[in-house]
């Protein structure tokens, strides 16, 4: 049994961001009623999440555990995707910031299965001393979640799955592609032809009031160091969780997009299909990263899911 870790906590310092932003308003909450709420301005939100998370970090069984923690109320923790800084979800984060206490958990780099971050997850939870909690997961999250469904049914109540992962099978260009990826040094965001991939999958989803949010992505989805990435892609290799989904009875909300590619789409419909306890929704007019994109509409369709006793009240006055 490994000794008891200690746990840090420190204020975050604000980061900077390249892209100037219109306006000097503060970060907006959605607004009631009728109509469009007023767009959130980014860059405030972001430096308002920073301000007011802590970072943790502690050691257990040889993995540097660590990541950010927000907001009030219940446990909702976050498993982000394969390239991305754990700040990529404050939009919606701040949505539901005095709903959920958020548990943004970032991948220890000693971790080389998936197996050992349902590790981390589960260390951390029982960090924080939360016996049970929800979980939101988008893409290579996705498969963390799942795994973490299979071993520790008992602590998830419910989980959110964004644009999932169930299988990988890896061609030999892309094996070999990765291979480089884990010698090059530096940040994923100096990668020749990054930006023209980003533009091409995702530009055309992006909200037309605000132009700059596009350098919000660029930002935190190139902060990655290379080879970080390279090896939670190197997980994924020939992954196959599509055994067995009829087991896993968590109550699980599975969130997709027009937009997404089609291996997301398909383990979509595999997990609406299969798990026996699954709410399938899509976003229409959205591509793979809605928390950026649409954060106010994805709240609208998670909050439902994660108060279901605030949600039958409502049907119940109308």
């Amino acid at each position: 049994m490994s000794e008891e870790p200690n746990i840090t906590t420190s204020p975050v310092p604000e980061a900077s961001a390249d892209a100037p932003i219109p306006g000097t308003a503060a970060p907006s909450t959605p607004t009631t009623g009728e109509g469009c709420p007023t767009p959130l301005a980014w860059k405030q939100v972001r430096t308002e999440f920073l301000d007011q998370c802590e970072e943790f970090t502690f050691s257990e069984d040889g993995l540097s555990i660590g990541g950010r923690v927000f907001g009030e109320g219940t446990p909702l923790y976050f498993l982000n995707g394969i390239s991305a800084t754990s700040t990529i979800f404050c939009l919606t984060a701040w949505l539901l910031r005095e709903e959920f206490r958020w548990v943004i958990l970032a991948y220890p780099s000693e971790a080389r299965t998936i197996d050992q971050l349902v590790q981390a997850l589960d260390a951390a939870a029982t960090q924080f001393g939360d016996e049970t909690f929800d979980l939101y997961a988008t893409s290579f999250g996705s498969a963390v979640a799942l795994q973490a469904m299979r071993q520790h049914p008992q602590r998830i109540q419910r989980a959110i799955l964004q644009g999932p992962l169930i299988s990988m099978q890896l061609s030999l260009a892309e094996r070999l592609a990765l291979r480089t990826l884990g010698w090059l040094p530096g940040q994923i965001g100096r990668l020749p032809l990054r930006r023209a991939v980003l533009q091409n999958n995702h530009s055309r989803w992006f909200p037309p009031f605000d132009i700059t949010r596009w350098q919000f992505l660029l930002n935190e989805t190139g902060d990655v160091p290379t080879r970080e990435v390279a090896r939670r892609a190197n997980m994924l290799r020939g992954l196959d969780l599509s055994d067995g989904l009829s087991e896993i009875t968590t109550p699980s909300l599975i969130i997709s997009s027009e937009g997404e590619a089609a291996r997301h789409r398909a383990a979509a419909k595999t997990l609406s299909e299969q798990l026996p306890n699954a709410t399938a929704e899509e976003i229409s007019n959205s591509g793979h990263i809605p928390f950026v994109t649409h954060p106010h509409r994805l709240v609208k369709m998670i909050r439902p899911f994660l108060h279901p006793e605030l949600h039958a009240e409502s049907c119940a006055q109308q």
